[in-house]
């Protein structure tokens, strides 16, 4: 299914304005585990259809209950630390995370190109909040569109959480933290149990309260920066029958954050910043993980979750069903437009989402000879939402706003996929096809925004177009023996078009104001081998990929320098990536693991016309890595005592396409101590032990002042230290 790309106030400053985002439905659970979270034993469900991640005929990493609790996985910006050729990309602690995949990229102003699903809800964005009590974790890289529609063309995540058993158990989990001389502290938990002989149910929270990892000294309000979190999430399972079974999940995230605005941009250059505004932030200097911001800025965040799935099992093959209703609001207002200690200027974003999916399909039982799957799904979100400003000094209440913009999705798709053997032992050939319609419409009144620097006026707008594509996957899988396989796949993955929300003048050409459907082919190879003991196993892929269509941001930029607009999508641009990505891990004796994994990717704009007479073709994709690398080793006592040392690199990465701000190469160590028994834990860990200062997304110019040669971006968290307790019973 398309997905529109979330609001931004920066969005907004623009030729472009407001549209939010889709995916399809799916479910998602784990097995037992023997070795590691790339062990052949575990379950793959990404494909709809359970198998072992030896035996699957994808690029697929799976993180299980075990290895998620020995990671100590509780940020969903580490998953990408654990899986090559992945990179997760955000605009602050409090921004969603957009993923990028084989240099498939996606930013926070436009679609979300990899899909992600938890329990089998589609998700625009992850949430730390969320990430609590997880089960598993899928990341298929390559085009899932064949069973997952559109914004799976770079890849699909899939998170399942915890699932109560018939007997009664629970945890709680207590964390407290301190990074840069400011603290924060966390408690999460679970219980369940059964409740009768076929029904079980299960209650999981999360309350945390930690200070910005970038704070802010200049703030005219006193406040550096809070996020506050609080989640409470419920589940029932119904098992009436051995042949049916009904779960049902629910849950309520509220975040406040208090001194933050939802994207928060420090300056790349330190040295050259303060040179430039030392007049005007009052003889501060900004510090490594600091902005000097007069703003004043607060983010509110709550979201409303359910979901109802079931499986029927017939006497030939099985029944799926799954609907899910989100409703989520959000207000954010704080962005400072000069990016200084002086009050100018300030945006502000308010969104309102109400998403609704749901998907049925039949599912031949398991054969060696031939097994198919057929279904259908729907997908429906409508969003509201504007945009606001403050000009000179003020308070939250003073922001002025927009006219609301509006925009609908609604998406249907039929799908099925087949499995042949072709007659010689472990070949057999795989064939899907995914019809895909999707109807995208949009409006705004007639208002003003004022920038102070200039004035946006919105006309009154309505537009409506539809899209509609056929997604096709192949491919072939050789299994000479238990311990190897080899596979070779295509696929094709799209996104709809949209709409440029636009302070639309009469003259303005019918193919600015709307985008085309974007479309990549994916080609890929592989082979995966294990010992027969399990305990080493050796996972590589090779990967192409070329668009059409593609869809990229243009920023606009006055005659000063300043941005007007950072939103204005078009479709004429292409990308070409290749690589490559092994994946090994190794178990010598009890006790100690060694895992690895090694990503390449070279992704270059093959066309991009950024201006009359600039084309960018060649250049980097913006916010890919040349590489990332990963190497963990643990070491447990038989008695449980354990350490843990894990080594990060990510390679030289442009934060902007024309490649004016470019992050280095950077290293990574995490640390982890600590004592693990049956009923109670205790850990001491160390993040980025280095103190590295990250850049984690997209680069800009001054907003207010504009170029003057400073860049701008969102900063990973520094050095963190902490410690964390955990009792079940």
């Amino acid at each position: 299914m398309g997905k529109y790309r979330k609001s931004s106030f920066i969005t907004g400053i623009s030729l472009a304005g407001v549209v939010v985002g889709v995916s399809s439905p799916a479910y998602a659970q784990n097995a037992d585990q023997t070795l590691q979270a790339q062990d052949q034993t575990i379950v793959v469900t990404g494909q709809k259809r359970e198998t072992t991640v030896q035996e699957s005929d994808i690029a697929v990493t799976v993180l299980d209950a075990e290895t998620i609790r020995e990671t100590r996985l509780r940020d969903v910006r580490r998953i990408d630390d654990l899986v090559p050729n992945v990179q997760f990309n955000e605009s602050g602690q409090l921004s969603s995370v957009f993923v990028s995949i084989r240099g498939v990229e996606s930013n926070p102003f436009i679609v979300n190109r990899a899909a992600i699903y938890i329990d089998g809800m589609p998700f625009r964005e992850l949430s730390n909040a969320v990430l609590n009590q997880i089960q598993s974790i899928e990341v298929l890289r390559g085009p899932q569109s064949t069973l997952y529609g559109a914004n799976s063309e770079a890849g699909l995540i899939l998170i399942t959480t915890r699932r109560p058993s018939d007997a009664f158990e629970g945890e709680i989990r207590a964390t407290a933290s301190t990074f840069n001389g400011d603290f924060g502290y966390g408690f999460d938990g679970f219980v369940g149990g059964g409740l009768t002989d076929n029904l079980k149910a299960s209650l999981a929270f999360k309350i945390s309260d930690e200070d910005a990892y970038v704070s802010n000294p200049a703030s005219a309000t006193g406040q550096f920066g809070e996020v506050r979190d609080v989640f409470l999430q419920g589940r029932v399972v119904w098992e009436p029958t051995p042949d049916l079974s009904v779960n049902a999940t629910a849950y309520i995230l509220d975040t406040n954050a208090p001194g933050l605005f939802e994207q928060e941009y420090a300056p790349i250059d330190r040295e050259l910043y303060d040179a430039t505004y030392a007049g005007f932030n009052n003889g501060l200097s900004v510090g490594r993980f600091e902005f000097l911001n007069d703003t004043p800025k607060r983010t509110e965040e709550r979201s409303y979750v359910a979901g109802l799935s079931a499986t029927y099992r017939l006497g030939y093959g099985k029944i799926d069903a799954s609907f899910s209703y989100a409703d989520e609001n959000q207000d954010s207002r704080g962005l400072d437009l000069d990016l200084t200690a002086l009050s100018t200027g300030a945006g502000a974003d308010v969104e309102k989402e109400n998403i609704w999916s749901g998907e049925m399909r039949f599912t031949s039982p398991d054969s060696e000879t031939f097994e198919y799957l057929v279904g259908a799904s729907w997908y429906r979100e409508e969003s509201a939402g504007a945009l606001g400003t403050l000009l000179g000094p003020g308070d939250l209440d003073d922001f002025q706003f927009s006219p609301t913009q509006f925009s609908d999705g609604e998406d249907f798709a039929v799908f099925g996929s087949a499995t042949l053997g072709l007659g010689i032992n472990g070949l057999s050939a795989t064939a899907g096809l995914r019809y895909d319609y999707a109807q995208r419409s949009t409006r705004q009144s007639a208002g003003v925004l004022d920038l102070g620097f200039t004035q946006l006026l919105f006309q009154d707008v309505e537009l409506d177009d539809s899209f509609e594509a056929l997604l096709p996957r192949f491919a072939l899988s050789y299994k000479p023996s238990d311990q190897l396989h080899f596979y070779a796949s295509a696929a094709r993955g799209y996104i709809p078009g949209g709409f440029n929300l636009t302070a639309a003048q009469a003259d303005v050409a019918d193919d600015v104001i709307r985008f085309d459907k974007e479309s990549v082919w994916s080609y890929e190879i592989g082979f995966k081998a294990s010992s027969p003991d399990r305990r080493t196993y050796f996972n590589a892929a090779a990967f192409y990929i070329r668009s059409n269509n593609w869809q990229e941001v243009q920023v606009l930029f006055n005659d000063q320098g300043q941005v007007i607009s950072s939103a204005f999508i078009a479709s004429t641009a292409s990308i070409e990536s290749s690589g490559f990505e092994l994946e090994a891990g190794y178990e010598p004796f009890d006790g100690l693991k060694l895992t690895g994994s090694f990503g390449y990717t070279d992704a270059t704009y093959r066309d991009f016309q950024i201006t009359a007479t600039e084309n960018l073709s060649g250049n980097r994709v913006k916010l890919v890595p040349e590489f990332d690398a990963n190497l963990a080793l643990r070491y447990e006592t038989a008695t449980g005592f354990f350490g843990r040392i894990e080594l990060n690199a990510i390679g030289r990465t442009s934060l902007d396409e024309r490649e004016r701000a470019v992050r280095g190469a950077v290293g990574l160590v995490n640390l982890q101590a600590g004592y693990e028994g049956a009923q109670f834990s205790v850990r001491g860990f160390i993040e980025n032990a280095t103190n590295r200062r990250i850049e984690t997304g997209l680069a800009f110019e001054n907003f207010g002042f504009g170029s003057d040669g400073n860049f701008y971006a969102p900063l990973d968290a520094p050095r963190i230290f902490g410690v964390e307790t955990e009792v079940r019973f």
